[in-house]
């Protein structure tokens, strides 16, 4: 193997020399990371009993997932019970089953041979790469897509978990970047992810390591948790406050029959004219309200002037647990049709509106483009607040109207005469302002503990990776 200069120059960081070894079939910089060649180094040289350095082939099995066959779209019922785990169900060091889209058996069948079970790892491996994380419980069965790899350790020579943070941390994270390759979308190939290098301490010493890391993590899980359940909270405080009863699906509510000759003009559909939709409606309009259209108007303002790059807000960059726009990325060009989103505007998801995918933008977005699944909107009326109306539009009486009046095959959407007449409960504006202060502030105490969370969750990362590194750092 031919010596590596793995020299970083003084005067320029991001300028470094290279002697190519034979093994090398890439000339990128990514490749050549000197940070990588000199932790790579430290570890192939550092002499501890406990320790030894190892490709991820030998301790564990790499397989990729299937694609669903061409042409099937994902359209949940009664009927789609079976898991199917994608990218955006790893999130925070788990495999996110509970929230994963369902898929019938007959799909199922076509895919059984690509299953994860319990204490398998997973990391995508397209677009978002390097996610991680593990199947904490037992499934009977669970399809994953073919962007996402299946880590199943081989025996108890590598503990799961210690894996898992393994992947997580800042060495294995060098490594997937570094195997990454693409030029519009990057990749890691299964075969890339099996040469993986794994410093590996002995069984017992993952487990005093993970006993260690896990005191700080179960605190940080507790946080995590208590943040998810103030924001569940603030999600319901309309309902709890305004205290009109919701009608519950029942196997019975199922099946019924419906008068058509009443408007031979109106939906023929089964979903619109379940009578869950009708009673809850009912229910409302004895309540002092008004339907959408009549408090909202469509925001007038809408020419994005033509610049060198745009801020792009997409639909995943909405938080649909918190109403709130997280981020905007930058790009050239547009590439299809866009909406302005200004500021005071209330932007509503036409794609799966029952998600809750809605939020006002504030003076930080304002000029911002968005997903032309948006319908940006402006505030017309001296009857509701802004604050209200988005904490409303966001409640259980407005999701689970929107719930059946979705139309469409393979992406379910709702019209503009839906979102028109939709009807709006409408309180006085004192419990109006009574509802949007404990939203807020359950909202600001959430924030407060997921930030906690994730301050523990780093200190137990750094704690992993002094523990495992400790002999090679020095």
């Amino acid at each position: 193997m031919a010596t590596i200069n793995k020299t970083i120059f003084e005067k320029m960081p991001l300028t470094f020399g290279v002697d190519l070894a034979e093994h090398d079939d890439r000339l990128d910089c990514a490749w050549f990371n000197p940070v990588f060649e000199n932790k790579i180094e430290k570890l192939q040289v550092a002499k501890n009993k406990n320790r030894k350095l190892t490709k991820l082939r030998i301790v564990a099995e790499v397989n990729g997932g299937k694609r669903l066959p061409k042409g099937t779209a994902i359209q949940e019922s009664e009927t789609d019970v079976i898991p199917y785990i994608r990218a955006t169900d790893v999130k925070n060091l788990k495999v996110k089953v509970d929230s994963a889209a369902k898929i019938s058996k007959e799909i199922h069948q076509g895919i059984q041979n690509y299953q994860l079970k319990k204490d398998d790892i997973v990391i995508t491996i397209v677009g978002t790469i390097g996610e991680v994380g593990i199947l904490e419980n037992d499934v009977e069965v669970c399809d994953f897509t073919e962007n996402i790899a299946r880590i199943r350790t081989k025996d108890d020579s590598v503990l799961p978990r210690f894996l898992l943070h393994y992947l997580g941390s800042e060495f294995g994270r060098l490594q997937t970047e570094r195997f990454s390759v693409g030029s519009l979308q990057y990749k890691l190939s299964l075969q890339s992810c099996r040469s993986i290098e794994v410093y590996l301490p002995s069984n017992n010493e993952q487990r005093k390591i993970l006993d260690s890391v896990y005191l700080i993590f179960k605190e940080a899980e507790k946080h995590r948790k208590a943040g998810k359940r103030l924001i569940s909270e603030a999600r319901s405080a309309v309902v709890e406050k305004i205290g009109l009863p919701l009608i519950e699906e029942t196997e019975k509510s199922r099946i019924f029959e419906v008068a058509l000759e009443k408007d031979p003009f109106s939906r023929l559909d089964a979903l619109f004219n379940n009578p869950l939709r009708e009673k809850l409606v009912g229910i409302l309009k004895k309540y002092q309200s008004k339907s959408l259209g009549k408090l909202i108007k469509p925001q007038k303002e809408n020419k994005i002037v033509p610049g060198d790059y745009y801020r792009l807000v997409e639909l995943k960059q909405i938080d649909e647990n918190t109403g709130r726009i997280t981020e905007f990325r930058e790009v050239s060009e547009l590439g299809s049709e866009k909406v302005l989103l200004k500021n005071g505007s209330i932007l509503i998801s036409k794609l799966q509106p029952k998600k809750g995918k809605i939020v006002i933008v504030s003076s930080e977005f304002d000029g911002c483009v968005g997903s032309n699944e948006l319908l940006p909107f402006v505030l017309d009326s001296s009857e509701i607040t802004l604050d209200y109306l988005w904490a409303v539009l966001r409640s259980d009486y407005v999701l689970k109207q929107w719930e059946h009046e979705l139309t469409g095959s393979s992406r379910m959407r709702i019209g503009s005469n839906e979102i028109k007449n939709t009807i709006i409960p409408i309180p006085d504006l004192k419990l109006q302002k009574e509802i949007v202060n404990e939203i807020k502030n359950k909202l600001e105490n959430a924030d407060d503990e997921l930030r906690k969370a994730n301050e523990l969750e780093e200190n137990s990362k750094k704690l992993f990776e002094k523990l495992v590194f400790l002999d090679a750092t020095n």
